[in-house]
């Protein structure tokens, strides 16, 4: 019967911890940030030093935290890994602006930028490959918040894991904090291929491999 109980609980807490991270990545994505750069000529070389400058700040922020002990106690890491998601956000945001595109960065573009690379097989409703070009759609906010819940379960479940690590703290942080700098990085790769085959639509290149979108990184 304890077994059960203790099994019941870690449950509904995993289910608390997917639904406050599903809803602070709803929150997120409403309110798609600004940007203060503009267009310019060589967009490529400026999104990789803004991924770059991304990760290396994603990657203070998820050193500097620690993940409480218990289940529980992960709830109150959500917020903190929130902060990473916000610095992600801001770097589509700006390299969108960098390839004059800023105005096409909508809730969808932006899940697809930053969980393409991680959580591709929940994505198979958000994108559409149209020759060189992967096309977003567009969504009810109903089917975005069921791709954000599984997304949180998803983020919960690997939270989870991370409990394991608190022991050894220095190690843990060095992990999260690489971990982060990865993950970034990879958010700004995937920005920097979608924005620019938008820009580059209509002068596609002749060799153009329509399988595939060239990664600037």
């Amino acid at each position: 019967m304890t077994e059960e109980v203790a099994k019941k609980n870690k449950n509904e807490t995993l289910s608390k911890i997917s639904e406050k991270a599903s809803g602070l990545l709803f929150e997120l994505i409403t309110d798609i940030p600004g940007s203060l750069y503009t267009p310019i000529q060589n967009p490529d070389d400026k999104a990789r030093l803004l991924a770059q400058r991304a990760a290396w700040k994603s990657a203070t922020v998820s050193t500097s935290l620690s993940i409480p002990a218990g289940i529980t106690g992960i709830l109150t890491a959500i917020p903190d890994i929130a902060a990473i998601w916000k610095i992600q956000a801001q770097l589509v945001a700006d390299i969108a602006a960098c390839y004059g595109k800023l105005a096409l960065l909508n809730r969808e573009a932006m899940v697809w930028c930053l969980f393409r690379h991680s959580a591709a097989s929940l994505l198979r409703d958000v994108a559409v490959r149209t020759g060189s070009r992967i096309v977003v759609q567009k969504l009810s906010s109903a089917a975005i918040k069921a791709i954000l819940a599984k997304i949180g379960a998803k983020v919960s479940s690997k939270l989870l894991g991370k409990t394991i690590l608190r022991a050894i703290p220095a190690i843990g942080a060095l992990g999260n904090g690489m971990y982060a700098f990865y993950d970034t990085l990879e958010v700004g790769k995937t920005a920097a291929a979608y924005f620019r085959a938008i820009a580059d639509q209509d002068t596609p290149p002749e060799d153009e491999n329509p399988e595939d979108l060239e990664l600037p990184f």
